[in-house]
């Protein structure tokens, strides 16, 4: 803790009557008023007074938590904010003559989850920087972060304002004139950079959320103050909340409801998960389970936002997805709904008659699943240990005297199948076990002595390698039994489970409830052991993936940015793939990757792995593609500006801009051809090699958004020997050319990227970039291969056969387009041809000749002339 900063005031603003959540300031979180939280929270700061500013109605139930914190509770005007804060520096200069206020630390009480280290630095920042009028850190979380105000400066704007936001708002009434006042915003160190974030409590929604985040630091035994590493933890988790939807409808089974509590148990904890279930009145089956689980986190009101939605509905319509589409990413396990194709993610564990005999390839893109994988069923931890000897055969033969049977038809047994198939099973001589929850007391009597009856098993899937066979229909059950070394013989209570049986691999017999003779034909022809699970089989850890899928990020289309334009194109493990039906445009519509990060790492590590060698030791080869490229837009220039011109280095003429320019082999390349080359970069790294190393002048810049000057050193020939700094400007039309080598596929938002471009550009400047191109061999005939062996970070997919229409909405037109990137070796049957005979050769003429290039660049021109720049 620093010494104390004579002068310096903590005033707490509050007031009961706030308009999103009236009484805030009193609503708990956890055993304290939020008001306290705040109170208590700043009150180690070294300052000399801690004040509570709140208006004049709140007062009498504020003070008594005052005076708990030790705070001076002062009141004054309702809506003139800026007046109280006034009020309050002049009662303690007046009453406290001898500690007058110099320096204010503006708290508001509605940020229970205020950044304290933070806040003791702004405060020693702000007299480091000799005590300016304002002072904040900027990129804090929006809720966490303070201002510091000098106090006679704050007097002296409240009396030269009459602006009704600044007295709602205080400090607007001195940030607002920086002609008159030394005001300073300094980025936030980025241990406390989190401006995504947010922790102030303004609405009901916020004030959930708080709970969820002081429960998560209760329980993680941190105490307050906390810091801000905890509560950028707790914050995250809590916006991270996944929503489940089961299904609860009678007649679809409670294997649905099951799963779901099975994963929001396993993940409690870990993320806030939450349970959807709209019915008020639950089906029988599902009361049992739902006691399982904290009442608080079932709800009946479908929440604003989520991180993500996940579906366990058996069947869900287009206009219900639609609805869960607006409320966050939405991903669906084993959906048989017209709403599938919609879902951001597709998810199929159970074998279905979609997925049992297909590949991605073969099915429609939009139904394919994302992943499709029996081994996510939660399979049972108890199995048989004879069972290598029993699976040897394909099919077996059962003696009924020898066979322990277990009839089970799911969990609600709608159908009321188990107790006539359990009395069949029993006439034929088998030991019959059967579970159904709508056993009376009558009928457990009428089984006595034929059939063991019970209404439910507890834990039932770690029992099941007590049976030898069990009978069920199609669902979780089944594939259980298989894991757990059982023989396992389907009953079908409608057609499509028995479709479904038979697709598994299962001995199936047909809808309805089987006679004797069915089963005594089922048993003369042997009973088939499925492949598809065996007791070998692992569990995959499903909660793992939810979790994973949870960081998932939702894109809309590139150049449009709406959503509902686009059409699905390929689901890949970590992806969806999407065309934008308006612009043409293939791109991400949702990736579990997290964004990629341009550090050092990505041009050495990274790049040598999918490459063979760092980016620098492939700079050469970079440069000289280079040179290439540059005679191409040398041409151009002459063509469009008829001939070359004088110029300055610095004028507006012959100037090129390398957006991603890396550590600058291109930007070496456009020196060499007598280009006044720039680059920018995301990479600090890389700019200073360019800077450096290359001299050439270069910046850091996040494009589109790019800084409105940098500086340039450059070596004096003609005036002298040394080196000499000059501060360059970034105006619009100032480039002939700007270019963009394997960078653009990387932005998000390439509408305004584009636009930006052309902004750049005089009229008439080149565009040029490469890509990789959809039109080339692998799109065009392995599309699923091309989308899934495509970067996680290359959010657009360009195609050749749409460019032009693409950048025509930009003011683009044009000029050349290259086919790059051959690769014999991808036309189908040519894996194995040797490189460079004369197959291979021929191969790679065919590659050129259609321009099936898996790659492209592209060479376009600014509409205009010269002469509108004038």
């Amino acid at each position: 803790m620093i010494g104390l900063y004579e002068g310096t005031a903590v005033i707490v603003q509050a007031r009961l009557n706030s308009k999103r959540l009236v009484r805030k300031a009193l609503l708990n979180l956890g055993d304290n008023p939020i008001l306290y939280r705040v109170l208590d929270s700043v009150r180690a700061l070294p300052a000399e007074h801690f004040i509570l500013a709140c208006d004049t109605s709140s007062k009498k139930e504020f003070q008594p938590i005052a005076d708990a914190a030790g705070y001076l509770c002062i009141d004054g005007s309702e809506e003139d904010v800026l007046k109280r804060f006034c009020d309050a520096v002049e009662f303690i200069n007046s009453n406290f003559p001898n500690k007058p206020v110099k320096a204010i630390v503006r708290v508001t009480a509605d940020n229970p989850f205020l950044f304290v280290q933070a806040a003791e630095a702004s405060m020693r920042r702000y007299f480091e920087l000799g005590e300016p009028d304002y002072f904040t850190y900027t990129g804090l979380p929006h809720g966490s972060g303070i201002e510091i105000i000098k106090a006679a400066s704050l007097l002296k704007a409240a009396s030269e304002t009459d602006d009704s936001y600044a007295h709602e708002h205080v400090a607007p009434a001195i940030y607002s004139h920086p002609d008159k006042y030394r005001c300073i915003r300094e980025t936030a160190p980025p241990a406390w950079y989190y401006p995504e974030l947010r922790t102030t409590v303004d609405t009901a929604e916020d004030y959930e959320k708080a709970k969820e985040v002081y429960k998560y630091l209760v329980s993680h035994k941190k105490t307050p103050p906390f810091v801000p590493s905890d509560i950028v933890e707790a914050v995250s988790y809590a916006d991270r909340t996944v929503v489940f939807c089961p299904s609860v409808t009678p007649g679809r089974g409670s294997g649905h409801l099951h799963r779901v509590c099975d994963l929001v148990g396993a993940l409690l904890g870990k993320l806030r998960c939450l349970i959807y279930i709209p019915q008020s009145d639950y089906p029988n089956f599902s009361k049992s389970l739902l006691n399982s689980i904290p009442s608080d986190i079932i709800i009946n009101e479908f929440p604003q936002k989520a991180a993500l939605i996940v579906l366990d509905r058996f069947r869900t319509s287009e206009d219900e997805m639609t609805f869960f589409k607006h409320r966050g990413p939405v991903v669906v396990i084993d959906e048989g709904g017209p709403g599938r194709k919609l879902a951001d993610f597709i998810l199929d564990i159970l074998p279905s008659l979609r997925t049992g005999n297909s590949n991605e390839e073969s099915l429609m893109p939009e139904n394919s699943p994302n992943i499709f994988s029996p081994e996510f069923i939660s399979l049972p931890v108890n199995r048989k240990k004879n069972f290598n000897k029993l699976y040897k055969n394909k099919r077996i033969h059962l003696t009924p005297e020898k066979t322990k049977v277990l009839v089970v038809c799911g969990g609600e047994n709608s159908y009321r199948m188990t107790l006539p198939i359990a009395q069949i099973l029993a006439s034929l001589k088998f030991d019959v076990s059967a579970i159904d929850i709508n056993l009376s007391f009558e009928d457990i009597k009428r089984c006595e002595g034929k059939i063991k009856a019970f209404s439910r098993i507890e834990n039932l899937k770690e029992r099941l390698y007590e049976w030898d066979l069990v009978v069920t229909h199609y669902g979780f059950t089944a594939f259980e039994a298989l894991a757990a070394g059982c023989y396992v013989l389907l009953v079908s209570p409608t057609d499509y489970h028995y479709k479904l049986g038979l697709a598994s691999g299962f001995t199936a017999l047909p809808a309805g409830i089987p006679s004797v003779i069915n089963f005594a034909d089922a048993f003369s022809h042997g009973i088939k052991i499925p492949k598809i699970i065996s007791p070998d089989s692992k569990t995959g850890h499903l909660p793992s993936l939810i979790k994973s899928l949870s960081f998932g990020t939702k894109h809309l289309c590139p150049i449009c940015g709406e959503d509902g334009t686009s059409e699905i194109t390929a689901r890949t493990p970590d992806r969806t793939m999407a065309h934008c039906l308006r612009c043409g445009m293939y791109h991400i519509s949702f990736i579990v990757a997290p964004p990629k990060q341009y550090t050092k790492t990505y041009f050495f590590d990274e790049y040598k792995a999918q490459y063979g060698k760092t980016y620098l030791e492939d700079f050469e080869s970079i440069r000289k593609q280079g040179m290439r490229r540059m005679e191409i837009i040398d041409k151009l220039y002459i063509d469009i500006f008829y001939r070359k011109r004088e110029y300055s280095i610095f004028d507006g003429e012959k100037k090129i801009l390398d957006i991603g320019c890396a550590y600058g082999p291109f930007v070496l390349a456009a020196k060499y051809s007598g280009w006044y080359a720039v680059g920018t970069d995301i990479s600090e790294s890389a700019v200073q090699y360019v800077t450096d190393t290359l001299k050439l002048p270069a910046f850091v810049s996040a494009f589109p958004a790019l800084p409105q000057c940098y500086e340039y050193i450059y070596q004096k020939q003609m005036t002298g020997s040394g080196f000499e700094s000059v501060s360059v400007h970034i105006e619009n039309s100032s480039f002939a050319a700007l270019s963009m080598w394997f960078v653009i596929e990387h932005f998000r938002d390439l509408d305004s990227v584009l636009k930006r471009v052309n902004g750049l550009l005089m009229p008439g400047g080149i565009f040029a970039f490469s890509t990789p191109n959809f039109s080339g061999v692998t799109g065009t005939f392995s599309p699923y291969k091309f989308f899934a062996q495509s970067p996680t970070d290359h959010y657009s997919i360009w195609d050749a056969k749409t460019v032009k229409d693409q950048l025509s909405r930009y003011g683009f037109k044009v000029l050349k387009i290259v086919s790059i990137g051959h690769h014999p070796e991808r036309f189908k049957w040519c894996g194995k041809l040797k490189k460079n005979g004369i197959l291979w050769n021929i191969v790679l003429a065919i590659s050129k000749l259609f321009k099936l290039g898996d790659s492209m660049e592209v060479y376009a021109m600014k509409q205009g002339t010269l002469e509108d720049v004038k």
